[in-house]
């Protein structure tokens, strides 16, 4: 199961995050919030498998991410 574990706004700040967290080897899918609403303005979701939720956000933490 995917779990949330962070929130950013625009698509380019969700890339940042994305890249990062893959790079320390985690499965990350980004999710829009909103359907008629532009790449940069909205909301994504940063979702990873739920067994690797609790290190991911460790990551997040440590990189300054959040």
């Amino acid at each position: 199961m995917w779990i949330v574990i962070h929130m950013v706004r625009s698509h380019s700040q969700a890339q940042t995050v994305h890249d990062r967290l893959a790079e320390e080897g985690f499965l990350v899918k980004l999710t829009p919030v909103y359907r008629a609403v532009s790449e940069e303005e909205n909301y994504f979701e940063i979702m990873v498998p739920e067994a690797e939720a609790a290190e991911a956000r460790q990551v997040l933490l440590d990189q300054g991410l959040c």
